[in-house]
């Protein structure tokens, strides 16, 4: 007579589904266990290069404008500057007023560093903003041609609104909402450290999020 199975020694046959269990536990055990501190670098990447790069995407359309020359915009008159858009490369033939208050240290919303002026035009809603190291003629009452980029200026909106708010602040001025800023030597094509910084942020974000991916893959 034929011995019965011997249950007790294991002596089972094999079907798909204990086939594809084992395969399943063996991808789990091949899954790396992922540190919280590699999660938390990765998000504090994220912000970071949220935090910068949010507020400039403005500098970087404008380094890849196509505009060939500057706009003229004269000496600022209100209905010139209403006719141009922000971000536009422009020219301007003005009087610098005596009224003017200085960034020492990193102009918010930008890459710009101080020391960074920003000075009044007489009769026209315009303020320009430079560098004094490099423009030492941009003086009070000095009548100059200025050229860079167009900004709206306004306390209640706008790339420069916290900027204009605090400008109103430090000299006690009342901006109006069609206020607008030329920032000095900012020229389509010449604000690579937009798109190097970009670059750089972007690469980083995806390397650390990359690296998290890549342990929780089977192996």
């Amino acid at each position: 007579m034929p011995a019965a199975p011997d249950s007790a020694n294991g002596d089972h046959s094999r079907g798909p589904d204990d086939e594809d269990l084992d395969e399943f536990v063996r991808g789990q055990q091949a899954r790396q266990r992922v540190h919280p501190v590699r999660v938390v670098l990765a998000v504090a990447s994220l912000l970071a290069a949220a935090f910068v790069l949010v507020p400039t995407v403005d500098e970087l359309a404008y380094h890849f404008s196509s505009q060939g020359s500057a706009v003229d915009v004269g000496d600022g008159r209100p209905a010139v500057l209403a006719a141009v858009k922000d971000g536009t490369w422009v020219r301007a033939n003005v009087i610098l007023g005596n009224k003017a208050a200085d960034i020492p240290a990193w102009r918010k919303g930008s890459l710009r560093f101080g020391p960074i002026t920003i000075r009044e035009v007489v009769g026209a809603p315009l303020v320009v903003e430079f560098d004094p190291a490099a423009h030492q003629g941009l003086l009070p009452f000095a009548d100059v041609t200025v050229e860079g980029r167009l900004v709206s200026f306004s306390p209640t909106s706008g790339e420069l609104q916290d900027v204009a708010m605090w400008f109103e602040r430090q000299l006690g001025l009342k901006l109006s909402p069609a206020s607008r800023a030329i920032v000095v030597d900012e020229k389509p094509g010449q604000l690579s450290t937009y798109l190097w910084v970009w670059i750089g942020a972007l690469t980083l974000v995806v390397l650390s999020f990359g690296s998290i991916v890549r342990r929780l893959r089977p192996r």
